[in-house]
């Protein structure tokens, strides 16, 4: 074997190689992008200094993993990684619910970075199986509209600005934070069908097309919408409901409002659910229709996304009156 000479010490020339190799190597990887790079990319793409709420919890995430196993390199993730971490945030008492939420994010995170850094590879937490995923743990109330009238009536105790923001919901299946962070120019009042505009502001973000939409106002819910708007109007406020408009205000009115039904084991979706029911209930609403309403989305044809005008405040009117309760 071929001796090297370094400073007057002779070494096998293979043992030479590889430790320069060795070093060759290392320096490659001293600067290959960690996770904190990723997050940074996707921070950065995702515009998250106008997504309040979207960045909070994307950090939350990331630190989160990153306090568990530090700023590891993307080339040296792996599957384990996100094995020992859903066995941690599941130890830690979070739901199963929760924990995908955070793989959503971290997914997310993996798969821009690589596609901005051409890293040829799939997030290694692509397919985490989470113990108990998909399982009810939560007792499913029949909403009944005798319920419903016991929660209208406890609601019209009082004008609290929570109160009529729920009773807001009763005849329109909007979710809570939609007329909380509703501006005062989106309750449009002078109309001949007054409505409800959903739409993004700075509070919130609509996540899709979908969830944009008019929503026509109709019995107690045209009720409690005048008085907030009347309220707002002497407030010289540009939002419907001044008190709660403010980061994670939606949150403390839900709050709120699940406290003033709490005898009755009734919280603020469920209104949302109980509106549904009854558009199933008459079996003859078209689903397009009713997700016009409710803001939801299933998909569908390419009839469905094609045109400009959408269901007219006559046809969702006329639906709403169908299933209205006082």
């Amino acid at each position: 074997m071929r001796a090297v000479l370094v400073r007057g010490v002779p070494f096998e020339e293979d043992f030479v190689a590889d430790l320069i190799a060795e070093h060759m190597t290392g320096s490659a990887t001293a600067s290959a992008p960690t996770i904190t790079d990723a997050f940074e990319i996707y921070m950065r793409e995702s515009m998250a200094d106008k997504r309040r709420k979207f960045a909070l919890d994307a950090t939350r995430y990331f630190n989160y993993f990153r306090d568990h196993f530090g700023d590891v390199k993307l080339h040296q993730l792996k599957h384990w990684h996100g094995i020992q971490y859903r066995d941690a945030q599941l130890q830690r008492g979070l739901s199963p619910v929760s924990v995908r939420k955070h793989f959503n994010t971290l997914n997310a995170i993996l798969n821009l970075a690589f596609r901005y850094l051409d890293i040829d590879r799939l997030s290694p937490f692509r397919a985490i199986k989470i113990p108990n995923e998909g399982q009810v743990t939560r007792e499913m109330v029949v909403i009944t509209t005798e319920l419903v009238h016991k929660a209208i009536q406890l609601l019209q105790w009082t004008t609290s600005t929570h109160r009529l923001l729920a009773l807001m919901q009763v005849n329109t299946g909007l979710r809570i934070s939609e007329p909380t962070f509703a501006r005062l120019e989106d309750c449009v009042l002078d109309h001949p069908i007054p409505h409800l505009w959903v739409r993004s502001n700075r509070l919130s973000e609509r996540k899709n097309k979908s969830s944009i939409r008019a929503v026509p106002l109709y019995g107690v819910s045209l009720d409690a919408a005048q008085k907030l708007h009347k309220r707002a109007t002497q407030l010289r406020s540009e939002w419907l409901a001044p008190q709660y408009a403010k980061f994670n205000g939606a949150n403390h009115c839900s709050a709120a409002v699940n406290k003033t039904l709490a005898s009755l084991k009734f919280r603020s979706h469920m209104f949302r659910h109980a509106i549904i029911d009854r558009m199933k209930a008459c079996n003859d609403i078209p689903v397009r229709l009713a997700e016009s309403i409710t803001g939801h989305s299933s998909g569908g044809s390419e009839f469905d996304t094609y045109g400009t005008v959408g269901y007219t405040l006559e046809q969702k009117l006329t639906v709403i009156k169908r299933v209205a309760v006082s």
